[in-house]
């Protein structure tokens, strides 16, 4: 996941940033409440951690602004103050969840986890882009009738293309999305799927790629 941390005691926010890469997530971190609320309402990120206590704009205010903006980040209050008016606040003003300091990493995992699980909607097992159909339950691709069986990494990398069909996806995307953010794999492995993938899914006929290489950026599925 990617995740924002938005903490002014550093020595917290290191503890917090070192557990949550070492736990796979990729992390940005803010140590003011201002700049906090501008990187979530301009960035995308599965969850945010949120301080009370800040500089700038105090935590409250960062709820009230990025909730009025209709920002849905999944939001976890992590704060010493446990008074119950200022736990209600919290969530009036659009938290998800609130963990009392000091805590336990594996707590404030887990709270991550499950905030983002109550939001994420159900993926459809079948998905339909460019004249291609992805059946995730039985792991095949559907084109032109034929039934195109594919490998787990395949039908991963396919899935992110296909729904971000018609852009750009980015090579570290493609990348995070098969192996992992923590990974160490070299691009030229992801040019061997996406090759694989061509194979299967493109006839020799056609005049056109259905993925389609952008030269030092990425891949884009066609689907027009």
């Amino acid at each position: 996941m990617n995740v924002l941390l938005i903490e002014d005691d550093r020595r917290i926010a290191e503890l917090v940033e070192r557990g949550l890469r070492e736990d796979g997530h990729c992390v940005s971190v803010s140590h003011n409440g201002t700049e906090g609320a501008a990187m979530m309402l301009e960035g995308e990120y599965d969850a945010a951690l949120l301080d009370i206590l800040l500089p700038g704009m105090d935590g409250f205010a960062v709820l009230e602004k990025v909730r009025s903006q209709r920002c849905r980040t999944p939001i976890l209050v992590l704060t010493a103050i446990d008074a119950v008016p200022k736990v209600l606040e919290a969530f009036d003003l659009g938290a998800d969840d609130y963990l009392v300091k000091p805590f336990l990493l594996e707590i404030l995992l887990a709270r991550v986890g499950a905030i983002v699980r109550r939001v994420q909607p159900t993926v459809p097992a079948v998905l339909q882009a460019g004249g291609v159909t992805l059946d995730r339950s039985r792991r095949l691709a559907i084109r032109n009738g034929k039934q195109i069986p594919l490998t787990r990494k395949q039908m991963e990398l396919l899935e992110v293309l296909m729904r971000r069909g018609g852009l750009v996806t980015s090579r570290e995307e493609l990348i995070e999305a098969g192996w992992g953010s923590a990974t160490e794999t070299r691009e030229n492995t992801l040019d061997v799927y996406i090759h694989s993938l061509r194979n299967k899914l493109e006839e020799k006929s056609e005049n056109r790629p259905l993925i389609r290489t952008i030269h030092g950026i990425g891949y884009t599925f066609v689907v027009d």
